[in-house]
């Protein structure tokens, strides 16, 4: 025999007694799915009673609080009314009120005060008051209006005249049709509710063509022998239909629901044909699968055969993956000798690739070196050209005050040119020793409430002051908006993105800047009318060192650190920062959102400026350049100043007669500021006296080490005369205190 002969043998034989088990199994499943399909009716009947029996129970409450009412006791049949018509749910159900005699007293479905018909409930209300018990009736047709209803009666207490009274509530027949009474799923199911003569109260098909009418005999005699039960009949539509009922305890009514005998029996059968097609699909699966493998042995096997055919050539074989592990195991030993003839040629080949791709590192290393040589060159470049404007300036008007020393004007011009270029020039150190603490992450906020309008008003209005500022105009529009920030940090920021605007935007232009509240954040935004931002540019516009290009007739200014520090800064506030083009390409907007804050009240004042105390100064600077004209300032402050140009100079100074205060350069020959403190603190002369360092270094390791060697405070240079006076004033201060 063949292997595909073997194989479907073997799945026959392996098959035909799950089929048998299979049999057995539908037979019982079918009889199990039936009996779960008719539980299923049963408690279809309880739920709809339960419903039903709710309805009366709710109506039952209101009449009894109807009953036991100050308005009957009293005999205030209108006060009555008004409660019964509240508590109605019209237009189907609604409130009377009868005598002993069966006489209607009220009826909430007309307006009080009507005629109403002659007793027509006279059994009904004598047998309430004499059970003293609620009573529900059967359908009957209204006197008043003619419509089928049914009515619950409870005994009410007697009026003032002594005559007894029921308090009833009648439901129309189309009340049950509100109150949606069905069965979730099963829409061919027909549920009825039948009184105590058998007659259809509501029915939830054809309800219209059998209400009123006697139901089934099979049902009404089923359900006068027993409570709840079930019987087989054929409905009125002449369906065969199982019915299951239960009788209420509350009214007397029966509810049934009929279910086709054909739904009850395909719940069985639905899943026995499941079952029959499962085994059915399995039988194909197999004797498939059987021809499948039988297949798949057999190429396998000619595999292997033309395999070792093509070794013997020399040639490398195919040898695909059978999931048959033995044919596996003899294609993998072929393939092994395949292997070891293609090893060399594949060591070959990774070795012309390593060699090609260390070719291609080395030279994507050298063009990343020469894109930062020649970044490096820009930088340079534009440093020497940034450093080299105010020089030249400095130095034009320190040539001019020396040719012109009596002309006053001259002398206050030319003077005005050196503050200013060289407050530029610090600007420009300042901001690389900012740009370096950004990129060391060093940069420290000293935060407070603070209002973000004011501080950019006065921002702006420094620019607006300055000779680039009133070269354009200015709209600032500003709301007060509070914000937890570092004030000069803040202004640093306002300040970068508005000479930036001022930069990128021609002469008479409008800058436009605003501040407001959106959405819980402070918003501060400047608008320029500059040319717009290139998209190429765009997305590293943050980056330190990057510039877009000049106006046309401008020559670049900064060293592109600005818009870095500005973001940094942002960030450091747990704000964002981004810009975007203006319209039609023109223009760029500069958004900065912060977290907004609750308005503060500022209980600051602001600070009164100081007066100089009289005292003694010893101020110790190698650089007789830089020593003379603080000297000067101080003197023309009102401070004695003596002066050294060393430390031996100082010790000897200050050992001669005692200053109040020591302002002492860091950088001195042969003994730093850092070993002359030392000795001052060693003499105890001299120990207490307040030393303030002066250096070029800012750093906090520069800080510390002063500290560390004895000195009480560190002024990073230049340094202005007001911020030294302020330092003196507080070591002062502070040795007064102590």
């Amino acid at each position: 025999m063949r292997i595909r002969s073997h194989l479907l043998l073997l799945t026959t034989l392996v098959l035909l007694p799950g089929f048998f088990a299979a049999v057995v199994a539908v037979t019982q499943l079918r009889a199990s799915e039936r009996e779960v399909a008719l539980r299923g009716l049963r408690e279809t009947v309880r739920a709809t009673a339960l419903l039903v029996d709710g309805e009366v129970q709710r109506s039952l409450g209101a009449l009894e609080v109807l009953a036991n009412s100050e308005a009957l006791k009293n005999g205030d049949l209108a006060a009555l009314y008004k409660q019964a018509a509240a508590s109605d749910q019209k237009p189907d159900v609604w409130t009377l009120v009868l005598d002993d005699t069966g006489q209607q007293l009220l009826n909430t479905k007309v307006i009080f005060g009507s005629a109403l018909p002659p007793p027509s409930a006279k059994l009904r209300t004598s047998a309430v008051l004499q059970t003293k018990r609620m009573m529900v009736s059967d359908l009957f047709v209204s006197p008043v209006t003619g419509e089928m209803l049914t009515t619950m009666y409870i005994p009410a207490q007697a009026l003032a005249d002594g005559r007894k009274t029921v308090i009833a509530r009648s439901f129309s027949v189309n009340h049950w049709r509100r109150i949606d009474i069905r069965a979730e799923g099963h829409e061919n199911w027909i549920i009825a509710i039948l009184d105590r003569n058998g007659k259809f109260i509501w029915r939830s098909h054809r309800e219209a063509e059998f209400l009123g009418k006697q139901a089934r005999p099979e049902l009404v005699g089923a359900a006068a022998a027993a409570s709840s039960g079930m019987v087989r009949h054929p409905t009125l539509e002449g369906i065969e239909s199982y019915d299951a009922f239960t009788k209420s305890e509350l009214t007397g009514w029966t509810i049934a629901v009929a279910a086709p005998v054909a739904t009850i029996d395909a719940s069985g059968t639905q899943p026995a044909l499941w079952l029959i097609a499962g085994i059915t699909l399995a039988f194909g699966i197999a004797l498939a699968g059987a021809k499948f493998l039988s297949g798949m042995l057999l190429r396998a096997i000619d595999t292997a055969s033309r395999a070792a055919s093509a070794l013997g050539r020399g040639e490398r074989p195919e040898l695909p993956h059978t999931a048959v592990l033995e044919v596996d195991a003899l294609h993998r030993a072929l393939g092994n000798a395949a292997r070891i003839l293609g090893d060399e040629q594949a060591t070959r080949q990774a070795v012309e690739r390593e060699r090609e791709q260390l070719l291609e590192n080395e030279r994507l290393a050298r063009e990343a070196a020469q894109q930062e040589n020649l970044s490096k060159d820009r930088f340079l470049a534009l440093l020497g050209h940034e450093l080299r404007n105010p020089l030249a300036a400095i130095v034009g008007a320190g040539d001019v005050l020396s040719r012109a020393p009596q002309d006053a004007a001259i002398q206050s011009r030319f003077t005005a040119v050196i503050q200013r270029q060289s407050r530029h020039m610090a600007r420009i150190v300042d901001d690389l020793l900012e740009v370096s603490r950004m990129l060391s992450g060093k940069i420290e906020l000293k935060t407070q409430p603070l209002d973000l309008a004011v501080c950019v008003r006065n921002g702006v209005d420094s620019l607006r002051a300055s000779t680039r500022g009133r070269e354009h105009a200015w709209t600032v529009l500003t709301d007060e908006v509070w914000v937890q920030g570092d004030g000069v940090r803040l202004e640093q920021i306002i300040n970068n993105l508005a000479v930036n605007a001022l930069q990128f935007s021609p002469p008479g232009a409008v800058i436009d800047v605003a501040v407001f509240a959106d959405d819980g954040d402070a918003v501060f935004e400047v608008s320029d009318a500059g040319p717009g931002i290139a998209a190429d540019l765009l997305p590293k516009m943050f980056e330190p060192f990057v510039q877009g290009p000049p106006l046309a007739g401008r020559q670049p200014s900064g060293l592109g650190i600005g818009l870095a520090l500005a973001k940094q800064l942002v960030e450091l506030h747990g704000g964002t920062i981004q810009a975007r083009p203006g319209k039609a390409g023109q223009g760029t907007t500069f958004s900065v959102r912060l977290p907004m804050i609750g308005a503060a009240a500022s209980s600051l004042a602001a600070p009164e400026a100081q007066t100089p105390s009289a005292c003694h100064v010893l101020l110790v600077d190698d650089n007789d350049d830089a020593r003379a004209p603080l000297s000067h300032l101080l003197r023309s402050m009102g401070y004695e100043v003596s002066e050294a140009g060393d430390g031996d100079a100082a010790l000897k100074a200050a050992t001669e007669r005692l200053p109040d205060v020591v302002v002492m350069d860091l950088g001195l020959p042969e003994k730093s500021g850092y070993v002359v403190a030392a000795a001052f603190r060693a003499l105890p002369a001299l120990a207490q006296v307040p030393l303030i360092a002066l250096s070029g270094y800012g750093q906090t390791i520069d800080r510390v080490a002063a500290r560390a060697a004895g000195f009480d405070a560190h002024l990073t240079k230049p340094v202005t005369v007001e911020t030294l006076s302020q330092a003196i004033e507080a070591q002062l201060l502070r040795r007064s205190d102590a």
